[in-house]
């Protein structure tokens, strides 16, 4: 209850925001590609490490098989987040303001929770896709589920590129060898995909477990080594860089998303590690828009409109993203603790 005849100071509001965070979808899926229909589909030829063969100089030539493709077919799901303003929200003191204060028209009002409600639901549409090349790169599926759709989207990563470190074998354990691991992953990527992985993402336990490992405390501690270094360094992008082992740049990820029990969730489960090449095939599909006004393929599609009794405004935001690793062979997931 508010005194009226007491003497009070508004201070500025103070708005506590946490916009998304798209460090996995800059470093690894740069790539975005808009289109008017519901499924994109890819050509994907794999070659084979074959030797030409030898003849004698007076025999035929020896005939080469040609390589067939494989089609991957991919059907971005669908996105409608849409926020409402009524008349009490235009009506009512904004945050920030005494109860005498002159401030915004009611119109102007109006229009500014319009733009402020379609930054939130693109913030969570970014966040979305954040999660969806967060899901791609540690299991190699992507499980959709909402009201009305219930799907498993499956970039069929190898078996052999999803590890579970044994017991024994463990980051945490200090008769595990993370050097030899490290080196060990990438040239198994560079064997399967021909892309050599230069970055790898850390989870806090499996960063932790190698900073604190006695054979990396070794090889800083050994001056005579140049084998690898740790400097860490905060990027605007959530990521903190952390230095480099032999040719593999480490970095860890501080982000987080509310699952549907709404409990925060780290973005990179704590004791993963992706392995990854930048330069690998990758894209982010944007499908096409199910409404009658829109007339080009687009990422985002706004729309706002009014309703009379009761009277209200919606703000609507659609989207059919979906991330997708084309050359999944250039990644690997591994449970390193």
């Amino acid at each position: 209850m508010i005194d009226l005849f007491d003497r009070r100071t508004m201070l500025r509001a103070l708005e506590q925001s946490n916009p998304p965070k798209t460090f996995l979808l800059d470093t690894f899926f740069p790539t975005i590609q808009q289109s008017d229909t519901d499924t994109v589909d890819i050509d994907i030829i794999k070659g084979k490490r074959k030797l030409a063969p030898f003849v004698a100089p007076m025999h035929e030539g020896k005939v080469i098989v040609n390589e067939g493709f494989e089609t991957f077919t991919f059907k971005p799901p669908y996105i409608k987040a849409k926020k409402v303003t009524t008349a009490m929200d235009i009506l009512k003191r904004s945050a920030g303001n005494t109860i005498y204060q002159n401030e915004l028209s009611p119109m102007q009002k109006a229009a500014q929770k319009v733009g402020a409600d379609l930054r939130e639901l693109q913030e969570m549409i970014t966040r979305r896709e954040e999660w969806m090349a967060a899901l791609a790169l540690t299991t190699g599926k992507i499980h959709v589920q909402g009201e009305g759709i219930n799907q498993v989207i499956d970039f069929q990563m190898p078996k052999d590129h999803k590890i579970e470190l044994p017991t024994g074998k463990k980051w945490s354990d200090p008769n595990s060898d993370p050097i030899s691991d490290l080196r060990r992953w990438q040239t198994k990527v560079v064997q399967d995909s021909g892309l050599v992985p230069r970055i790898a993402v850390l989870g806090r336990e499996a960063l932790n477990a190698l900073l604190e490992h006695k054979k990396m405390q070794k090889i800083l501690d050994n001056l005579r080594m140049n084998v690898g270094h740790i400097d860490p360094k905060a990027l605007p992008n959530g990521a903190k860089y952390w230095g480099c082992i032999e040719d593999i740049d480490l970095y860890s990820y501080n982000e987080w998303y509310l699952d549907d029990a709404g409990k925060e969730q780290p973005m990179i489960p704590e004791n993963m590690i992706i392995l990854g090449a930048d330069n690998a095939r990758t894209a982010r599909h944007y499908g096409a828009i199910h409404d009658l006004d829109a007339t080009a393929a687009v990422r985002y599609f706004p729309k706002s409109w009014a309703q009379e009794d009761p009277s209200v405004r919606f703000v609507m935001l659609q989207s059919a993203p979906l991330v997708i690793p084309h050359q999944i062979d250039a990644f690997m997931s591994i449970q390193a603790v």
